[in-house]
């Protein structure tokens, strides 16, 4: 064993407390090793006496197994053993030596613990008793034996590495004047010898390790460059070398900050960590973490930086990633919000609507044509609809009803949009119509349609800050097999062509492949949803249509929709109605409402044309009317379903379950699809919303009483 010539003495002493160290290790795996054993071999022998006085026990022969017993708590060192019967009574009892003072000083101090040993005595597969006994375990003896060899051991180490130390230092005394340069080049030999395997070490190390490892001398040349740098950034070891880091791996961006991190690089030793954007070779831009250390001589002057580069492109992306797709999931969680929100506003809403309407349907009959205040009642009529038309709209933008699809002019409905645009879009900003006279007929909802139209509209204007042209064109087209190839679902024949064209600053490539994703835009912050197109992508999708969208930077952006034409046999508007007379009739109604204004004005209508009218303001209400004080003379039940209480659904189930011939019309100022769906599939004869018009309501009930 040989020692250090200096710091002897610390060196025994690190020796002594690392042997010490784990020969302590070593006793201490040995105590708890050996104590599981010497119980498990302790529960072992207890379960053998039990075999061996199974059959005493059995016969009750007490002589039998006492003196086996006695034997093994002599050899066992037992303080006790008890053998209990199946009825758990004392059987026999023996007492074995008692614990002497020094074991029952060991005892009190934990250092000889005393186990009670518990076994059950089994005959022919049956429990016939047990044996107990208390057991102290002696291993102390053996550990304490060990420990004292153990301490012999390191006193030993101790006085050999003291003696050795002894032995090294005379000769080292003796040798020092005739060796001295023997031993010198001997050392210089080694350092070399080892500063050459370390140098080599560590070029394996730098050229292997998965950082990128750069080396830079004080003009930022580059005089190392691992394989790590090479896959990062594209350049070859040779390619690298020499080149300085200002002319082929940074962008314009970038140099001004990576330059006042090398002046402080070069001017303070130190690391200095930064994140870059770089390029590769072949002008790829990626996202390196860098780790930069100064290098310096043995007289402390800078000579040098290291760096260590980790490329964390796609991390960034996915950390950016991340950060949208939470952004989306909140703006989701609003948009959830605003369309609960929609779906209780259009109820109040419809209800104040229809009471606004009721009423001025009421005057406009005791206020013929000529009358002074005629034109100012329909005035109002009017805004009623189109205040109707603006809560269906909010409705279809959160999803809340489904498209209502009828024949349709695309051409009408883009003069309609026209006028609208006429009043909000700036004036700098020109609009042209060129539009297909013999355009053909769609399906479509016209108020989808219409938010189609104004989206894009609202687009192309924020496109063309500085001006231009705003051009909708309609073309009626053929479409052919090399197009449906392309758009799956599409198939061959006629469609209508709406193209949207702005001359704006169009939309980047790559933000072309993402425009109708849900929550992207490119709109500042405040200025956009991100729901636009993807909301005119949904609209157009429920249409069975098709979109294609052509942008360059700088020239302007267009919108190609592309919707299948009705056939010539289904074509056909809807057209108005013609004015018919408003009929009523002697039946009796029951109108169910929770809004007083609704049954008010519901009951003065009905009763002006003549109908005996009663009210109900719950579900329970109108039950206990149509059953009970009422019952036969009801002819008709007008129900809303959005009320406390039961509600409307549960009283039109008890209606139609206790009165099959019920004749029940659902009136209601916002009810999802599903639920009117499955009120019609209950026995509700029809459905009217309101706001609805004096004469919508007539026609629906007579409708009903009539049987049509």
């Amino acid at each position: 064993m040989a020692l250090p010539h200096s710091n002897s003495r610390s060196s025994i002493k690190t020796a002594v407390l690392r042997w010490t160290g784990i020969l302590a290790a070593l006793f201490i795996a040995f105590v708890f090793y050996y104590q599981d054993y010497v119980l498990d071999k302790a529960v072992r022998r207890i379960d053998n006496h039990a075999r061996v006085v199974t059959s005493s026990l059995w016969t009750f022969d007490r002589s039998g197994p006492l003196a086996y017993l006695r034997l093994a708590a002599e050899a066992n060192g037992y303080l006790t053993i008890t053998v209990y019967d199946e009825s758990d009574s004392v059987f026999l009892t023996l007492q074995g030596p008692p614990l002497t003072k020094t074991e029952r000083l060991l005892n009190s101090l934990h250092l000889l613990p005393v186990h009670d040993l518990d076994t059950n005595i089994v005959y022919e597969d049956g429990v016939i008793g047990r044996i107990v006994t208390q057991w102290p375990n002696r291993s102390v003896y053996l550990y304490l034996n060990i420990f004292f060899w153990l301490a012999l051991v390191l006193v030993g180490i101790t006085l050999l590495l003291s003696l050795i130390d002894a032995k090294h230092s005379l000769e080292d005394r003796v040798k020092e004047r005739t060796v001295a340069l023997e031993n010198e080049i001997a050392e210089r030999k080694k350092t070399e010898e080892a500063l050459r395997d370390q140098t080599q070490r560590l070029k394996l190390h730098v050229m292997n390790t998965p950082l990128a490892v750069i080396e830079w001398n004080i003009d930022f040349e580059v005089v190392e460059w691992n394989r790590a740098a090479e896959y990062i950034f594209e350049y070859r070891r040779e390619e690298a070398l020499g080149k300085v880091g200002y002319d082929f791996m940074l962008p314009d961006t970038e140099k001004n900050h990576v330059e006042d991190v090398w002046k402080q690089l070069t001017s303070n030793t130190g690391g200095y960590r930064s994140v870059n954007l770089n390029l590769t070779k072949y002008g790829t831009v990626k996202t390196c973490e860098w780790y930069n250390t100064t290098l310096t001589n043995r007289a402390g002057d800078i000579i040098g930086v290291a760096s260590l580069v980790l490329d964390i492109t796609e991390r960034k992306r996915a950390e950016a990633e991340n950060e949208r797709l939470q952004a989306q999931l909140l703006q989701a969680q609003k948009m959830e919000a605003v369309g609960n929100l929609a779906g209780g506003i259009a109820h109040d809403f419809n209800n104040i609507l229809q009471t606004i309407s009721g009423n001025t349907g009421l005057l406009l009959i005791d206020n013929p044509a000529d009358a002074r205040h005629h034109a100012r009642l329909q005035a109002i009529e009017r805004a009623v609809r189109r205040a109707a038309e603006l809560v269906r709209q909010l409705l279809t933008f959160s999803r809340k009803i489904n498209s209502d699809l009828k024949p349709l002019d695309l051409n009408q409905e883009i003069r309609q949009i026209r006028g609208i645009l006429a009043h909000t879009m700036p004036k700098m900003i020109a609009m042209d119509l060129q539009l297909d006279d013999d355009l053909p007929l769609i399906r479509g909802d016209s108020v989808q349609v219409e938010q189609v139209l104004l989206n894009l509209a609202i687009n192309a204007m924020h496109a063309m800050i500085d001006g231009g042209t705003l051009t909708i064109r309609t073309n009626s087209v053929m479409l052919d097999e090399s197009f449906c190839r392309k758009h799956l679902g599409a198939e061959a024949g006629p469609y209508a062509q709406l193209s949207i064209t702005d001359t704006g600053a169009g939309i980047a490539k790559e933000a072309l492949e993402h425009i109708f994703e849900p929550f992207f835009t490119t709109k500042s912050i405040g200025q956009g949803t991100g729901l636009g197109l993807s909301i005119v992508y949904g609209i157009v999708k429920s249409h069975q249509a098709f979109l294609e969208c052509y942008s360059t930077p700088g020239s302007g952006t267009e919108f190609q929709f592309f919707f299948p034409a009705l056939p010539e046999t289904a074509a056909g508007l809807e057209t108005p109605a013609e004015a018919e007379e408003m009929r009523g009739g002697t039946e009796t109604i029951l109108l169910i409402d929770d809004e007083e204004a609704i049954r008010e004005i519901g009951r003065e209508i009905l009763s002006t044309f003549s109908y005996t009218v009663f009210c109900a303001d719950s579900g329970e209400a109108g039950l206990e009317a149509y059953f009970g004080e009422r019952a036969g003379t009801i002819d008709l039940v007008i129900l809303d379903l959005n009320m406390p209480g039961m509600g409307g659904f549960a009283c039109l189930q008890k209606l139609r379950e206790k009165d099959p011939e019920s004749r029940i019309v659902i009136a209601s100022g916002y009810t999802p699809t599903d639920v009117i769906n499955r009120a019609m599939d209950h026995g509700a004869r029809s459905v009217i919303a309101k706001p609805f018009q004096l004469a919508e309501l007539l026609r629906s009930v007579r409708t009903v009483l009539d049987g049509h």
